[in-house]
């Protein structure tokens, strides 16, 4: 299985070479069961960035550096060069698990009606340290129309989230390209139009926690660019995310969840549970 994943990036010297090396350490990568295009979207950084990524001298990593108009601007420029079977996007200095290769395309590989994927929802100190681990409930493309995941409903981790190359189609790459803070939410609401996420219950990628994120240095802004791309929410609509916010904080997904993909260690491979 053909893995595209894009680093949108500008001036992250320190932070580029973790991310790529993540890529290139996929255990899938080594047993010949997944092949890897890395595509760094450079900015015209002015530090050492785009050094840094051809210092790495691999074929799989492909660097093109010209200014833009943000992170999402990169990302659609991006985007528009995938090829492949998966896609994907890692800001830098974010990581993959050494497995997320290998674990997506066996799922992949065994259900065909599974389009995206996201997995345990796993957050990093500024140390890199895991502080933090959790299994999100599956979601409800509902809740994704009307902009419940990101207000209301906790958002959908985008370090997590692969998907099905063909679902680029939907991604109208203008649109996306104007976004400044909510371009993930742009990507989530075009592909629930048209296709459930499932869950996979393993580490697929993490977010790491740190003080010179974009999103805080807007406070309110990522708030407000989802609200300008959603469907207006009705009330009942609110009030159910209301309701299922409490849920979710107090439960764990269960055995026959729908839309979850768990290890079945008797049978020593992913099931859909209730398939």
């Amino acid at each position: 299985m053909d893995f595209c994943i894009i680093i949108p990036v500008y001036n992250a010297g320190p932070k580029i070479e973790r991310t790529i090396a993540s890529l290139l350490a996929q255990t899938a990568l080594k047993d010949g069961t997944a092949r890897l295009r890395c595509i760094v979207m450079d900015g015209a950084s002015t530090d050492d960035t785009v050094a840094r990524a051809e210092a790495m001298k691999d074929a799989r990593i492909e660097v093109c550096s010209e200014p833009d108009r943000g992170m999402y601007d990169a990302l659609a420029k991006g985007l528009g060069l995938v090829d492949g079977d998966v896609t994907g996007y890692l800001p830098a200095g974010e990581l993959l698990d050494p497995h997320a290769f290998a674990v997506t395309a066996e799922v992949l590989n065994r259900y065909s009606q599974i389009r995206w994927i996201t997995g345990q929802e796993v957050t990093r100190n500024e140390k890199g340290q895991i502080v933090n681990c959790r299994l999100p409930h599956p979601f409800h493309r509902q809740f994704f129309d009307c902009g419940m995941y990101g207000t209301r409903l906790t958002v959908l981790q985008q370090e997590s989230t692969l998907w099905r190359s063909a679902l680029n189609a939907h991604i109208d790459l203008n649109q996306l390209a104007g976004c400044k803070l909510a371009g993930d939410f742009f990507l989530w609401h075009s592909f629930a139009r048209h296709e459930p996420l499932y869950v996979i219950d393993t580490h697929i990628g993490s977010f790491t926690v740190e003080p010179d994120q974009l999103s805080k240095q807007v406070p309110g802004g990522y708030r407000r660019e989802l609200r300008a791309l959603r469907r207006r929410p009705a009330l009942w609509e609110r009030a159910a995310a209301l309701i299922y916010r409490q849920y979710v904080k107090r439960t764990r997904p269960g055995k026959s969840a729908p839309r979850l993909v768990r290890y079945d260690h008797d049978a020593q491979e992913w099931r859909l549970t209730g398939a």
